[in-house]
């Protein structure tokens, strides 16, 4: 383009960091490091003028200077992040983005998913969303009409006794449970594991099903502020999560038939906690019950939670950990190599 050079950086210098933070904090976003690749677009001057990321197959951090926003370089940063992804063979991608640039997306095929007043999730390519909805009505298929339905969303990191009861009460309170498992590939354990984990833990609980969650629950995409060692400014996470939930409700509310969601409290983590007190916002007038119940705990008073599983296994000191994971679990992490 006249008068503008792009080009594509795997490794920001100093330098080309400090001016894409500049940027991107200049048009009210937070700047996240991390990216797999960065766009760049520079003024005659060497002045980074718009700029985009692409964090696995999440665009973002899509940012252009006040003085060029109708210059078409959003555009510009945009296609090289998609040809860089078409080169690592990405089919499916995501954008997230600030409200106000959602219709650019949209002009280049994007289609919108999820939003809040102020962020928007779109997507393009495939697998996409509508072949996920047709999975999901699938498993509704089977369960009869005018049941009363509830749902989990889960780690299960793994799964311990805190996940199992709260999962055999939802069952116990309604006809049927949906258990939705997060499938991120960014946990301590594997999504198959944790899938196999979930799998054996409810076993027993014939009105209960559990089923991945793609790319469409508590991701990458749509909370990314979960997957961070520096989780960032709470108003971050507000409106992750508000974006996470609004997607639940376009997607597995009304496939699913959800009425209920069911969550345990949180003591430990803020974000959790935010994400919490988002739902309690914004389900109910949307006709979903939202039922918090109290973290479960050991004989000692100990609140049982997956952190401190995974930090007993981290460090072999495993003695106890009966008391914090059901037998299923017990067995499963014995058979896959774990000395308990």
């Amino acid at each position: 383009m006249f008068d503008f050079e792009s080009r594509i950086v795997n490794v920001l210098s100093a330098a080309e960091l400090a001016e894409v933070a500049r940027l991107i904090e200049s048009q009210g976003l937070v700047y996240e490091e991390g990216a797999d690749v960065t766009a760049l677009v520079e003024d005659v001057g060497g002045h980074v003028v718009a700029t985009a990321g692409l964090f696995g197959n999440v665009i973002r951090a899509v940012a252009v200077s006040s003085e060029h926003q109708e210059s078409g370089l959003s555009a510009v940063a945009l296609s090289n992040v998609m040809e860089a992804a078409r080169v690592r063979g990405l089919s499916h991608l995501f954008v997230y983005t600030k409200s106000d640039m959602a219709a650019r997306f949209a002009a280049l095929g994007f289609r919108n998913i999820a939003e809040t007043p102020n962020v928007t999730l779109l997507e393009m390519g495939e697998p996409s969303i509508v072949q996920y909805r047709k999975s999901l009505a699938e498993n509704r298929a089977s369960v009869s009409s005018g049941m009363s339905i509830a749902s989990v969303v889960v780690n299960c990191n793994p799964f311990t006794r805190g996940h199992r009861h709260l999962m055999n009460l939802a069952a116990r309170e309604n006809d049927f449970l949906f258990v939705v498992v997060v499938e991120a590939e960014l946990s301590f354990f594997t999504v198959r594991d944790r899938l196999e984990m979930v799998r054996r833990g409810v076993s027993d609980i014939v009105n209960a099903r559990v089923i991945g969650s793609g790319e469409y629950a508590v991701s990458a995409a749509t909370f990314p502020t979960y997957f961070l060692k520096d989780r960032g400014k709470e108003s971050v996470a507000t409106e992750q999560a508000g974006l996470d939930i609004d997607l639940f409700l376009r997607l597995y509310v009304p496939t699913l038939g959800i009425t209920a969601r069911y969550v345990g409290t949180e003591t430990e983590s803020p974000v959790t906690r935010i994400y919490n007190e988002t739902m309690r916002k914004i389900l109910p007038p949307a006709g979903v019950r939202v039922i918090e119940i109290d973290r479960l705990r050991t004989d000692s008073g100990d609140v049982i939670s997956a952190s401190k599983v995974r930090a007993m296994l981290s460090s072999g000191k495993t003695d106890g950990i009966g008391d914090y994971v059901p037998d299923s679990t017990a067995d499963w992490l014995i058979g896959m190599g774990h000395r308990l």
